[in-house]
């Protein structure tokens, strides 16, 4: 009967659990919110090999740069070469605009 009753215990709290944070994901695949779980500034990316750049729009300060090859490096908000990053992406965008 104990074991019933802690099994059924877990089963809620584990069903709480997942459904509480279901709306947050929910709303980031909506909004397009993308995020970095970590930042680093020890990878060089070359400016050629750069197809898009944005700011993180969640807690962590950070610039997300997604390469031709279509892979999404998390860059410290605060180092020089991801600004450097993030102000070339502005540039071409602007340019781009009529």
């Amino acid at each position: 009967m104990k074991t019933l009753l802690a099994l059924t215990v877990l089963t809620l709290i584990c069903f709480l659990k997942h459904s509480s944070a279901m709306p947050v994901a929910i709303e980031m695949v909506i909004n397009g919110v993308e995020c970095c779980q970590a930042v680093t500034n020890k990878i060089h990316i070359p400016v050629t090999k750069v197809k898009h750049v944005m700011k993180s729009s969640c807690n962590l300060e950070a610039i997300i740069v997604t390469t031709v090859a279509r892979r999404k490096f998390c860059l410290d908000a605060k180092w020089k070469h991801a600004q450097m990053h993030l102000e070339e992406f502005k540039k071409k965008s602007s340019a781009r605009k009529p």
